[in-house]
Parts: structure tokens; sequence; C-alpha cells
């Protein structure tokens, strides 16, 4: 009796053993069918590809322009132009007047940041799309020069007589030893204070990963995920009473649309 239960217990081992690998031979097959070709046919190489897109940072919004062209069947050159806002992570926008139509405004902002960005870098594929309705997944990075906007911010404020009657808005630049919640009537036009940009050059490095879903493979529809870093020769002072910075980091995501060339 003992010996027929051994018997029946290692027979029951077995078959649950042997449904094991089926089921995780069925699995592996399932994840994978999604990479491989739905007939076999030959693979036109991609010598470029170009797309553009808009980037939401940690410290900003943006837009994008990339093409790559080919190095090797995995590898390709990689041009990145990108064009960000950078803000400071105390920003806080609120309205200075009760007049309805005064625009809301950051209070303590001095300069507002732009940086245009010229990269050069690789384009690794570490899963190429094989079929239609695939995913292609890439590894992108990229460094150059980052060259910052620094433009004053300015103000609709308010105008008193002598007797402390409002007589009138005043669009001026901001001063924080002239300017307070009492006398702030709103933000002022966006064009105001681009005459008196500065440049301050730098660099940038920039690393993602690209996930791309688009419905063919001569199309691209992406989403990109990553890290960046934009360093200025001169320290900038973005807010009042918060110390003067050269460096931005960022969490960024991209979202992308393009095609792909033979």
């Amino acid at each position: 009796m003992y010996h027929k239960l051994v018997i029946f217990v290692t027979m029951m081992k077995l078959r649950l053993i042997l449904l094991y690998f089926i089921f995780f031979h069925l699995f592996l097959i399932t994840i994978c069918h999604s990479q491989v070709p739905q007939e076999d046919k030959m693979m036109v190489r991609i010598v470029k590809e170009t797309w553009i897109g808009a980037v939401l940072q940690s410290n900003g919004l943006g837009l994008n322009y990339s093409t790559s062209k080919f190095i090797t069947y995995k590898k390709k050159k990689l041009l990145n132009i990108d064009l960000i806002n950078i803000s400071h992570d105390k920003e806080y926008k609120i309205f200075g007047s009760f007049d309805e139509s005064a625009k809301k405004f950051i209070y303590g902002k001095l300069n507002s940041l732009f940086a245009l960005r010229v990269g050069w870098g690789q384009r690794k594929i570490i899963f190429e799309k094989l079929r239609d309705n695939g995913l292609q997944l890439s590894m992108n990075y990229s460094l150059g020069p980052s060259i910052g906007f620094l433009k004053p911010v300015y103000l609709e404020v308010f105008k008193y007589n002598n007797t402390g009657q409002v007589i009138g808005i005043s669009l001026e630049r901001y001063d924080p030893e002239l300017h307070n919640f009492y006398n702030i009537y709103g933000r002022g036009p966006w064009s105001a204070g681009i005459m008196s940009t500065k440049l301050n050059p730098g660099g940038f490095l920039k690393f993602g990963l690209e996930f791309e879903f688009a419905n063919t493979r001569e199309i691209i529809n992406a989403l990109e995920v990553g890290l960046s870093v934009d360093a200025f020769m001169n320290p900038i002072s973005i807010m009042i009473n918060n110390s003067d910075r050269r460096f931005y980091p960022s969490i960024y995501l991209s979202c992308s649309i393009g095609n792909k060339f033979y």
C-alpha cells in the first residue's frame, strides 16, 4: 500500500511539472507573438526617422523636433532640437486685482527662462517592431549646447495721485522694491520684455526610453520618458528670495508623431 501511494504521489508531481512547463511555454508564445512577423517576408531597412512632439517636464513645457539616420541595424545617429520653458518649483499664479479682466501673475517672479537645445547622440533599438500593432522599445540619449533666454517679467500696476486715488494702469518691469500686493493689477502681455532678453550659454544632457506603438511599421506614435539636465554658464535668478542656480535637472515625458523612411 505504501509503495502504491508513493508511486501515485510521484506521478502527480510529474503531471504538475509537465502542466507547468506547458502553461509557461504558452505564456511565452503569447508574449512574444506581438513581436513575431505576421508573415514570412523580408523587412526593408529603415534609413531615416523624423518626428515632432510636445514635452512635459517636471519644471516646464516645450516642443521637440528629432531625426535619426541609419548607422547599423539597431543603432542610429540622433539629432534633437528642443525649445523648453523652464520654471521655478515655487511659482504660483494669483490674482492681484478683483477685476475679472485682470490676468493672473506669479508673485515674486523676476525673469522667465527659455532654453533652446541642439543635441547630437544615438538612438539604440532594444526591441524592434516586427509586425503591425507591435511595440518598439528604444533608448535615446543626446547632449549639446543649451542657450538660455532670460526675459524680464513685466506687470500692469496701479498708478495713484497725491490723494491715493487710482488714476490709471502702467506697464512696468517687476521690481520687488516698488511692486507689492496692493499696487499690482495683473500680468503684462507676454511680448513685454522681449527686447530686454539676455542670453546665457550652457549645455544639456538628455537620456530617455521610448515606447513606439503605431499601427504600422512606417509611422511613429511614441511616448518617451527620461531625465534631462540643463547647465548654464552664469547663475540665473527666476524668483526673488531664492538662490540663483546654474543647474536645472528634470524628469520629462514626450508625446511624438512622425514617419520612417526606407
